[in-house]
């Protein structure tokens, strides 16, 4: 939020949609490790185990998934004309809030 408003954006229909849209895309990435850190657990790891080796083996997929997030919704906010100003917040919103929320979560952090 505190971004937002930094870049002199306000909180409207539009930047509501874009933040309930990042969360579930977070949510899917999430999914997926969740999923991942399971699969090993199962195989008889401990949750520590698993959850380490879980995190290293699906850290690139994580960062290509944010990647590719933020490089399809953010070209949205470049478009000119009524369109362009109408969606220019919606789309630096959404591509802002995957890219921290990617950085946040990586599972490359120590």
């Amino acid at each position: 939020m505190t971004i937002l408003f930094a870049l002199g954006y306000s909180l409207n229909l539009l930047t509501l949609l874009a933040l309930v849209l990042a969360i579930g895309l977070v949510v899917d990435d999430a999914i997926v490790v969740v999923e991942n850190i399971y699969r090993h657990m199962e195989e008889g790891m401990s949750a520590r185990d698993a959850a380490l080796q879980g995190a290293r083996e699906i850290a690139a997929p994580v960062i290509a998934m944010t990647i590719t997030l933020a490089a399809v919704y953010a070209p949205i906010g470049f478009v000119s004309g009524l369109t362009g100003s109408l969606f220019r917040e919606f789309a630096f919103t959404l591509a802002g809030s995957v890219v921290v929320s990617g950085l946040s979560r990586s599972p490359c952090r120590r």
